[in-house]
């Protein structure tokens, strides 16, 4: 039998059609208009009773979403950037963990809203603390949006590979309105007592690549990403391959900046030679056996304890970064370009900080001449 169930929302109404038969796993479909939810729950129950449908139910019978999110996996995800898989990475296997065994056709808009309610409260595990302990703070609602968003690209390619008719995540109210406004940056006290401390790891490769961050303002995956190709000290240039919008683009390499990339490619090539490995696509900053990246966690949260920092996150040295360009009189064109937004939107958080700057060039000159 066919069930309409109406439902209130903040961008109008809406009514889910919703059929079970026996012995045939349960179709639903959600519409603006009464009218288009009784026609299709008709017409979709009449194919169910003459069989027509029953090809397909043949093949979601045994599809599960771990099944989809291993083939999407597979497939999908390789064709995405190196930062998108990583974090697309985490989210797969929260929703395998949590929904995993369950089949597509059997997963409810309402089961999936419950495990993102649990999401949004449960207390994130410390990056690099082995021990699991909590660190105290919970999902941000962008993080939680994120994790809504994959398993919503997961469902849309089960429908496009015929197996599931429909895609739960697409019925519960959309996450919109963020707030991202965080502008956490280094006074002069704080970035100096971090550049000690870095300065003082054992991991040798933490200091430049802290400088770099600060430098550039790059992220730390397009850092770790770079190769000695991509570095043309002649021109005073890094080339980012490896961007979070799939883009490529340079950055100045200037200054102490140029001192530290200079040693860097000498032990580099120093430890490659040693390796006995080829040239070519060689890592700038490499692990011991130059076939990954260096390791940061540990060297940087032991830094950040050392500088006694508090609610500070390695993403904040870009903030810094762009915090001391609006400072210095950059315009919102110029820190765009510096941090690769293709848009003005996410550096107005910073519009503030160049106000303060011209009212204080401006009060200067005013002192001056009048």
């Amino acid at each position: 039998m066919a069930a309409i169930e109406k439902r209130e929302r903040k961008n109008g109404t809406t009514y889910r059609a919703l059929i079970r038969i026996k012995g045939f796993p349960p179709q639903q479909k959600t519409f603006k208009r009464l009218t288009d939810a009784k026609m299709w729950a008709q017409q979709t129950e009449a194919a169910i009773r003459r069989g027509e449908l029953q090809a397909v139910a043949k093949i979601t019978a045994n599809k599960t979403l771990a099944d989809a999110i291993d083939r999407y996996r597979n497939e999908i995800m390789p064709r995405k950037t190196i930062g998108t898989q990583r974090s697309e990475k985490s989210h797969l296997a929260y929703w395998e963990a949590a929904l995993g065994e369950y089949g597509l056709t059997y997963i409810e808009p309402e089961m999936i809203s419950r495990k993102l309610a649990a999401l949004a409260k449960e207390k994130r595990m410390k990056k690099g603390d082995k021990a699991g302990n909590p660190s105290g703070g919970v999902r941000s609602l962008r993080t939680i949006k994120y994790y809504q968003d994959t398993l919503f690209a997961v469902f849309k390619h089960a429908r496009q590979w015929q197996w599931t008719r429909q895609n739960p995540v697409g019925e519960l109210e959309k996450i919109t309105k963020l707030r991202n406004e965080r502008v956490r940056f280094l006074s002069d006290e704080e970035r100096a007592a971090l550049l000690t401390a870095c300065r003082a790891s054992v991991n040798k490769h933490l200091y430049p690549i802290v400088i770099f961050a600060l430098s550039t303002g790059a992220r730390k995956g397009e850092i770790l990403g770079l190769t000695l190709e991509d570095l043309d000290l002649k021109r005073d240039m890094a080339v980012l391959r490896n961007t979070k919008n799939g883009d490529t683009r340079s950055v100045p390499v200037v200054h102490h900046l140029k001192e530290l990339m200079t040693k860097q490619v000498k032990a580099i090539n120093k430890l490659y030679d040693g390796l006995e490995l080829p040239k070519h696509g060689r890592l700038l900053f490499a692990r011991s056996d130059g076939k990954a990246p260096i390791e940061l966690n540990r060297a940087w949260y032991n830094a950040l304890e050392r500088a006694n920092l508090k609610d500070f996150r390695f993403h904040d040295l870009r903030h810094s970064t762009a915090s001391y360009l609006a400072m210095n009189g950059a315009s919102q064109l110029e820190i765009a370009a510096v941090l690769g937004h293709k848009t003005l939107q996410m550096v107005k958080r910073y519009a503030h900080l160049s106000e303060n700057h011209t009212r204080d060039v401006v009060t200067k000159m005013n002192e001056k001449i009048f």
